[in-house]
């Protein structure tokens, strides 16, 4: 199967990533491991961007397949810092946990995101939706994704996005390239997701 192939299979799969194995029948389990601190706030945060587009209804008519996508979260919860960072190739199929300071208390932080972005005007494979989750439990991390069945009730992106309470801007990095960038800021705590796509034919040349 081609590169391609292989990545839009994954996409569409409802695979998830970062899980222990358990025995047939039992559900899965998050898979929590220690990690080092965090000493410095992942780079898509401070990157410079110039190719801004306005919103998703703007793209151009393409599929964009998600090739990677990391996802941080920084605040305080109480007197506690947090500062958690995972990454997603979904090239090579892992997730891993980068850095993470848990607090004391059990965290758990989600956000919803399109993997697939199919803006044609006669859609070839539709939307993939897929939520991504950042948890703590003592000391460990863990961080995971699965496909999202949120599309059920509302087949739009936009409105998605807007209504789990998060902001995003989209970026045209390349003629073949795109980012979505999620923001999602609840009290103290602030969550980003970086998610880069690749267009179909970007995808095509590297078969």
């Amino acid at each position: 199967m081609t590169t391609f192939g292989s990545l839009l299979m994954t996409l569409l799969a409802t695979t998830s990533f970062a899980f222990k194995s358990e025995a047939p029948g039992k559900l899965l389990r998050p898979n929590f491991k220690e990690a080092p601190e965090c000493s410095s706030r992942p780079e898509f945060l401070s990157e410079v961007r110039t190719d801004f587009s306005s919103s998703l209804t703007h793209l151009p008519q393409t599929l964009l397949v998600a090739r990677d996508v990391e996802y941080y979260v920084e605040g305080k919860r109480g007197e506690d810092a947090v500062k958690l960072h995972g990454y997603q190739s979904f090239v090579k199929k892992n997730a891993q946990v980068v850095c993470g300071k848990p607090t004391p208390m059990g965290e758990r932080f989600s956000l919803v995101a399109p993997t697939l972005i199919d803006n044609n005007q006669k859609p070839k494979v539709g939307q993939s939706l897929w939520q991504f989750q950042i948890m703590t439990e003592g000391n460990k991390v863990s961080f995971w994704n699965l496909k999202s069945s949120s599309f059920g009730a509302e087949p739009n992106l936009e409105n998605l996005l807007k209504a789990s309470g998060a902001t995003y801007k989209v970026y045209q990095r390349s003629h073949d390239e795109f980012e979505l960038l999620v923001t999602k800021k609840e009290g103290e705590i602030t969550q980003y997701l970086s998610i880069r796509y690749d267009s179909i034919g970007n995808a095509k040349a590297h078969n």
